[in-house]
């Protein structure tokens, strides 16, 4: 029997303190940064320390940035039994993964324990044009976003946002923030930035929001190595 946690481990130590333990079952978490900085290496270890746990992920890989390869890379070995606990989806449309989503509950079981999106927003941001259209898509995506957060809370399966960044225009300088940030830190309970930094081998995660209001937002340095997401070195 597969045993239920109240959250799921990043495998990395540093990361979970900052996260208080990892992230929570039933609720909706975001994740977002730029490219390479980690944001596919974190999702893959939390559906091996699903496997580990013999709990099943559902994968959806809207950006095709899952790798075989990595999985391999970061399984140690033992690559057959985790990836059999990975089920992957690809929709090449944001209509696609709209109708993924409204079918996701029929994939869920007793033993899921995540849902991933990778990334939530890739699909949705190339069909962003004319004010009608972003109307229409903001709309669609709130509504995926809503079925997400009903099912997690209904079937205890923690789900986890990937998105994909962009720069707001302030009066000096920009800031970066996920692609439509209204809507996904409006269900997103937890949220947790991750960023480059001078050294191009370690990258930032900050958490800066948590469903606990005892939780500090605390902040980490992690290096991207073979065997994932590590400490860095302050």
């Amino acid at each position: 029997m597969a045993s239920r946690p109240s959250v799921i481990s990043t495998r990395c130590p540093m990361l979970d303190a900052v996260l208080q333990g990892g992230f929570p079952v039933s609720r909706l978490s975001l994740v977002y940064g730029e490219a390479s900085t980690g944001k596919t290496t974190l999702a893959t270890q939390c559906s091996i320390e699903c496997a580990s746990r013999g709990l099943k992920t559902l994968y959806v890989d809207a950006d095709r940035s899952f790798s075989y390869d990595r999985l391999a890379q970061l399984a140690e070995g033992n690559l057959e039994k985790i990836s059999a606990d990975i089920v992957l989806f690809a929709p090449e449309t944001f209509a696609e993964q709209t109708s993924l989503i409204e079918r996701m509950k029929n994939f869920v079981t007793e033993t899921t324990g995540l849902i991933v999106l990778d990334t939530i927003s890739s699909l949705y941001r190339s069909l962003l044009g004319s004010s009608e259209e972003v109307f229409a898509q903001h709309r669609e995506l709130n509504r995926q976003l809503a079925y997400l957060a009903e099912l997690a809370s209904m079937r205890h399966v923690a789900v986890l946002l990937m998105s994909q960044v962009h720069a707001h225009p302030l009066r000096q300088g920009y800031q970066i923030e996920p692609v439509a940030k209204r809507i996904l830190t409006y269900w997103s309970e937890v949220v947790l930035r991750l960023s480059p930094t001078r050294d191009s081998r370690i990258k930032s995660a900050q958490l800066e929001r948590h469903f606990s209001s005892n939780a500090p937002l605390a902040s980490c340095l992690l290096r991207i190595t073979e065997r994932g997401l590590e400490r860095a070195e302050e």
